[in-house]
């Protein structure tokens, strides 16, 4: 009798545990108990698509449902040379397609991806191929695990793998150097789609059903319905997703720690700043004021930013009596970049800030007031910084004729009176985005070997 009796509780414990399942999936995708009943016994078949790959096991976990697995999706722009017609209008399908299984060292496991393209681009660096011309693709890759920085690494690379596998399979004459995979900011994946409608190009056939799209904890969420990729905290520490709502900086992952709740980092360091694009007002104030000052551009830039950081300090100074700030660096401390823009605003501009023949007032108190309200404590948004400045002075060097039209003399290789070669070169890589070209020796280079 008592053994009957423990059957029986065992039995209502589970049918409890279930309906709290269904009822589960149904408040988070909208559907009734029936479809979400359905759903659900579905999830629970490893292989419910198409066929797994031949001769490789299954993972221990393939749908990422065990230790807390959850929905995350990652997205990544594919540039290839694709055939021109049907072939290459096919390639969304078949990338889409190929992310249905992906392989990690442990054996396969479920994937989904949606895809927007393939749109005309015009990359830089691609020999041309008869019949086939350049095109990019947005692919938004959904898995389901428990995710750190070790798993979301290994989850971009496997993606990548069976992008790359897939298309030059499909296009043997495509090689390596004509397709390239490269992880983006959630950010500027929700820019593409906002431009596509919406809408995508192509989807996993046969996505198992584990990988819908459920609605994320509620107050955990970015404007967009989405997780914010980086925050900024109250205290000026930048944080970057490595999970759904879990968030590390470079200093917890230099130490070993673990990655914090979206929800406990906000009640204990918060109130957080989204990081967002930059304003395109912004932009346009920047790129004229570049302009305007010509070749003391360069100058009055990193002047600017170092009269900030320096005003950051001081006010953090009278905050913690720690006279270091890290506002201007918080948006993307992690990138080289940022590394490029303190290492040399807090050397060459702290050096040219008494070097008023080569400064413009104006464009300085311009980059100073457009920055600083990027950053300010007092928003709720915050402007990475190193980034949107180089794009401004990109865009100010496409109109007024190039670097030599915003650098002076001293930024310019080969000249005798010229700052380091070291810094010229780091300067120019952050401020046009590219390595300077090389050049042959100056008058200057044979006094300094």
């Amino acid at each position: 009798m008592r053994g009957k009796r423990r059957g029986m509780e065992l039995s209502m414990t589970k049918d409890r545990t279930r309906k709290l399942k269904i009822r589960a999936v149904m408040a988070a995708s909208g559907r009734t108990y029936g479809e979400a009943a359905a759903a659900l016994e579905q999830w629970t078949v490893p292989d419910a698509g198409r066929r797994p790959p031949a001769g490789v096991p299954m993972a221990p976990d393939p749908l990422g449902q065990a230790d807390s697995g959850e929905l995350f999706t990652a997205p990544l722009m594919v540039v290839a040379i694709l055939p021109r017609g049907h072939g290459g209008l096919d390639a969304a399908q078949l990338i889409a397609d190929a992310c249905d299984y992906l392989i990690s060292h442990e054996g396969w496991y479920r994937a989904r991806a949606e895809v927007y393209g393939p749109r005309p681009t015009r990359e830089a660096g691609m020999p041309p191929l008869t019949g086939h011309k350049p095109a990019m693709l947005l692919v938004r890759v959904s898995a389901r695990r428990r995710w750190s920085a070790e798993t979301l690494h290994a989850f971009l690379r496997d993606a990548s793998t069976a992008i790359l596998t897939a298309l030059v399979n499909e296009h043997p004459r495509i090689t390596e150097r004509h397709v390239s995979v490269q992880a983006l900011p959630p950010e500027t994946g929700q820019q593409i789609v906002a431009v596509q409608q919406g809408k995508p190009d192509a989807l996993t056939t046969e996505a198992h059903p584990c990988l819908i799209e459920l609605h994320p904890v509620d107050g955990e969420l970015d404007e967009a319905g989405e997780y914010p990729f980086r925050v900024v905290d109250s205290q000026d520490v930048g944080w970057f997703a490595v999970g759904p709502a879990r968030y590390s900086n470079t200093l917890l992952q230099s130490d070993g720690g673990e990655p914090q709740s979206l929800a406990d980092l906000d009640a204990e360091r918060g109130p957080l700043r989204t990081v967002v694009p930059v304003p395109q007002e912004d932009l346009d104030r920047l790129r004229y004021a570049l302009a305007a000052a010509g070749t003391r551009a360069t100058a009055s830039l990193l002047v600017a930013l170092y009269h900030l950081a320096r005003q950051h300090a001081d006010q953090e100074y009278e905050r913690s009596e720690r006279r270091q700030s890290s506002r201007l660096y918080a948006g993307g401390d992690d990138t080289w970049e940022t590394q490029a823009m303190r290492s040399l605003i807090w050397g060459l501009g702290v050096d040219l800030a008494d070097k008023d023949r080569r400064l413009d007032k104006q464009a300085m108190q311009e980059v100073m007031t457009i920055v600083d309200q990027w950053v300010t404590p007092e928003a709720d948004l915050y402007v990475e910084v190193a980034g949107s400045v180089a794009r401004a002075f990109q865009a100010a060097a496409a109109h007024a004729g190039g670097w030599e039209a915003l650098a002076d003399r001293h930024f310019q290789p080969g000249d005798r009176f010229a700052h380091s070669a070291n810094a010229v070169e780091a300067a120019y890589a952050w401020l046009m985005g590219e390595p300077m070209p090389s050049t042959g020796p100056g008058p200057g280079d044979a006094q300094r070997l």
